[in-house]
């Protein structure tokens, strides 16, 4: 595989997760570093021995590669292995409360990313073929580990509704369930498929269509992170030769989305041996274009999506400067060997390079002012998606001390149909450490036939920390798990300070009286909010022993942290203030609060998000 960097900067985060792995000889060695100023090409490399495994001591020095028949100089050789394990003294891998969750987990360098695309366009529904299709995809899943990343799609999936998951069970109800539909037509699933027959040529369309989706999910597979993604095709094939004009261009730009996301697309045909058909030339093009594997013409392809699974699993992450000194946005070919007997080397054909307009918006973009806030905040809001068994919040305040206390609360997700949680635990480790610091934190769910929502608190010493949430049954058994990074704030020595804002929710006109007249109510966990909902937001300001009041302003701002409306801001009195979210005249959509406090020279704010459904 081959990706472009267009200087060390750029090329440093695509190469963060090559310095997390463990060598063979089990010493930690440096992530690999390029001169400042050079353009990069990084090239994803499988080598394996006689007997299929793969070999691990090579260096820099041990590989040849060309461009467009020119030799270049290897400048560093990084071995990457992944075995789908947790890291040692971690608990088993949490399971994905959200698509918001599994795109985060994606992006990390330390999983390994599948996606199953299943044509069913272009597979036929005979018990031949889908019987064996089935077992043996359900066998293939069956192995995977506890941190792999697995999304299943097909050609009318949207990008986003593309989900990853780790739920093995789940991956398997959709394999069972699955369905060929070459030469079908009927039923009709929407109104795209509707357009198909009304356009003359339908499976030309469905040709197009399926080549079209597959480029899609490559350009959405690169957005997630820089390291290798692995797309595994199922399918007999699209053709690319139709009376009305062939579909050659359309394959083209498939491998090349391919190849600027790095990503492998392993091809395979679920046809066994005896069907007497042979696979569509557009199955050995995607595969060898990318780098993949071919797994056709055999009864038993589930050990060759082992094969597969094998290669995303040990590979070496080689670099070089090329020596062409023109940005000129073309296809190169290239070639990777090595330089010992005995041994086979799996790497694509070559990589598309940038034009010097694509290089130049990649630097303004990179170099382009961040609003503060902004991508904490939607992160945030993506774990507060109403999807998993519970959904939690936690804020920071300051005690009477001086010292910072977090807040729990937590409300059962909407719709959530599984075992009734009872508690709520939360484990803080802190940055550097395996295990957790002191007891759990628990917080007891509502007695029955109670209003209390639950809550609890914990002191803590500022510093990054890693917290573990487990939702529990009331035999103790997990319902949910999930981790998040924070930073513990100080808030005792700075000039001006700021809690986390508290959202309070009133959904009938009893629930407004008790809330306004209630000085310090519940926060709710939730930040999705219908449009008539009353949403109020409790700011804290944290000042020095005499010092004047503090200015507040708050602001309403796009999800990319434009402003859109300034809104009232009570002053605050002795360091409170409430202000209501003005969510009836809001659109269905997401947004951004900014909250800012300002005191002679000093500042302090929190942008915080939420969603507005009718």
């Amino acid at each position: 595989m081959a990706a472009l960097a267009v200087a060390a900067a750029l090329a440093a985060p695509s190469l963060r997760g090559a310095g997390r792995q463990q060598p063979p000889q089990g010493q930690q060695q440096p992530p690999p570093t390029f001169r400042a100023g050079v353009r990069l090409v990084r090239v994803d490399v499988s080598v394996f021995s006689k007997n299929d495994q793969p070999v691990s001591d090579l260096t820099a020095a041990d590989f040849e590669v060309s461009e467009d028949g020119v030799p270049q100089k290897v400048e560093t050789a990084q071995f990457v292995r992944l075995d789908g394990q947790p890291h040692r003294g971690d608990e088993t891998s949490l399971a994905i409360r959200s698509r918001e969750h599994g795109l985060a987990e994606a992006a990390r360098d330390d999983v390994r990313v599948f996606v199953i695309f299943l044509d069913d366009y272009h597979i036929d529904r005979t018990p031949a073929v889908t019987i064996p299709l089935r077992r043996e995809l359900t066998t293939f899943i069956s192995r995977f580990q506890p941190t792999d990343l697995i999304a299943i799609v097909d050609p009318l999936t949207p990008g986003d509704a593309i989900a990853f998951t780790r739920s093995l069970g789940d991956l398997t109800a959709i394999v069972q369930g699955f369905e060929g539909r070459h030469n079908e037509i009927f039923p009709v699933k929407n109104a795209a498929e509707e357009a198909q027959l009304r356009s003359g040529d339908v499976a030309r369309l469905r040709a197009q269509v399926t080549l079209s989706a597959l480029e899609a999910l490559c350009v959405h597979l690169g957005g997630i992170r820089e390291g290798r993604k692995t797309v595994i095709f199922v399918s007999q094939g699209p053709s690319l030769i139709f009376a009305s004009g062939t579909l050659d261009r359309d394959l083209e730009d498939v491998i090349e989305a391919a190849n600027r996301a790095n990503v492998t697309i392993d091809v395979v045909d679920p046809r066994g041996l005896g069907m007497y058909t042979r696979p569509a030339d557009s199955m050995y093009a995607l595969a060898s274009g990318t780098g993949g594997r071919a797994v056709v013409n055999t009864n038993n392809f589930e050990l060759g999506l082992r094969e597969v699974v094998g290669d995303a699993s040990a590979y070496y992450l080689i670099g070089y400067a090329p020596t062409r000194s023109e940005d000129d946005g073309k296809y190169h070919k290239i070639s990777v060997k090595v330089k010992r007997s005995g041994v086979r080397v799996l790497a694509r054909e070559g990589y598309w390079a940038p034009s010097r307009r694509e290089l130049t918006a990649a630097a303004e973009a990179a170099n382009r002012p961040q609003v503060p806030g902004v991508a904490g905040a939607m992160k945030t809001m993506a774990r507060l998606e109403p999807r998993g068994a519970v959904q939690a919040w936690f804020g920071f305040s300051r005690a009477a001390d001086g010292g910072t206390v977090a807040t729990v609360t937590w409300e059962p997700a909407l719709g959530q149909s599984g075992p009734k949680v009872d508690r709520l635990e939360m484990e803080v480790v802190p940055d550097g450490a395996r295990v957790p610091e002191g007891p759990p934190l628990v917080v007891a769910a509502r007695p029955a036939g109670q209003r209390a929502v639950p809550l609890g608190s914990v002191a803590l010493r500022p510093g990054p920390v890693l917290l573990r949430f487990t939702a529990r049954a009331a035999d103790g058994a997990a319902v949910d798990r999930w981790e998040q990074t924070a930073t513990i704030p100080d808030l005792s020595a700075p000039v001006l300070a700021m809690a986390t804002p508290r959202f309070s929710v009133a959904a009938s006109l009893p629930e407004l009286r008790q809330l306004q007249a209630t000085p310090d109510p519940t926060p709710r966990a939730t930040r999705v909010f219908r449009q008539s909902d009353r949403v109020f937001v409790d700011v804290e300001c944290y000042t020095r022993a005499g010092s004047p009041t503090p200015s507040l302003t708050v602001q309403l701002l796009s999800t990319e942290g434009q402003p859109l409306v300034a809104l009232d801001a009570p002053p605050l009195q002795s360091g409170r203030a409430r202000f209501e979210l003005p969510v009836r005249g809001l659109g269905k959509g997401t947004y951004l609060v900014r909250l800012r406090a300002t005191l002679g020279g000093a500042q302090a704010q929190q942008v915080t998000a939420f969603k507005i459904t009718p």
